[in-house]
C-alpha cells in the first residue's frame, strides 16, 4: 500500500502545472460552455424575434386605425358635401319657384289691368272668373304663409279679396 500512496504523490507532482481532467472531460467542458453560449445567443435571438413580432404588431395596428380614421373622415366629408349640394339644390328650387310667382304675379297684375270697355259679354265672363282664380289663390297663399308666420286671419292685412279699380267692386263679395 505504500507504494501506492507513493505513485499518488509521484503523480501529483508531475500533474502539478497541468489543468485537471483528461481530454475528455476538457473537451466535455469545453463543450458545456459552447452549448450554454448558443443557449444564451438563442435565447437572446428569440427576444429580439419577439420584440420586433410586437413591434410589427403595434405597428400594423397604428396603420389600420389610421385607415379607418381616414375613411371616418371620407365619409364624413362625403355626407358634408352630400348635404351641402341639397342644400343648394333647395336653394335653387326656391329660386325658380320664386321666378315662377314673379311671373305669376305679372301676368295676373297684367289681368288685372285689362281694360273691360271693349269686351264682349264672353270675354267679360272669363275675365270675371280668371278674376276670381286669382282671389282665391291670394287667399290660399296668404293663408299658407300667416300660418307659416304664426298670422291669424284676424291679425291684418284684409280679407284677401281683390278690389275691381274699374268698378270698384270687391271681387271676393
Amino acid at each position: 500500500m505504500l507504494r501506492m500512496d507513493d505513485s499518488e504523490d509521484e503523480e501529483e507532482e508531475r500533474n502539478l502545472g497541468k489543468p485537471e481532467g483528461t481530454k475528455k472531460g476538457k473537451l466535455r467542458v469545453k463543450m458545456e460552455g459552447e452549448a450554454s453560449s448558443l443557449r444564451e445567443k438563442m435565447e437572446q435571438m428569440m427576444k429580439a424575434r419577439e420584440e420586433l413580432t410586437t413591434k410589427t404588431l403595434e405597428t400594423k395596428l397604428l396603420i389600420t386605425e389610421n385607415k379607418k380614421e381616414v375613411k371616418l373622415a371620407q365619409v364624413e366629408a362625403k355626407r358634408e358635401e352630400a348635404k351641402r349640394k341639397a342644400d343648394l339644390e333647395e336653394r335653387m328650387i326656391k329660386l325658380k319657384e320664386a321666378k315662377v310667382w314673379k311671373e305669376l304675379m305679372v301676368e295676373e297684375k297684367e289681368h288685372m289691368m285689362m281694360s273691360k270697355k271693349d269686351m264682349d259679354q264672353e270675354q267679360l265672363q272669363w275675365w270675371k272668373d280668371y278674376k276670381e282664380d286669382i282671389a282665391e289663390r291670394k287667399r290660399i297663399f296668404h293663408g299658407a304663409s300667416s300660418t307659416l308666420r304664426g298670422d291669424t286671419p284676424m291679425s291684418g292685412g284684409g280679407d284677401g279679396s281683390v278690389e275691381d279699380s274699374a268698378t270698384g267692386n270687391n271681387g271676393g263679395a
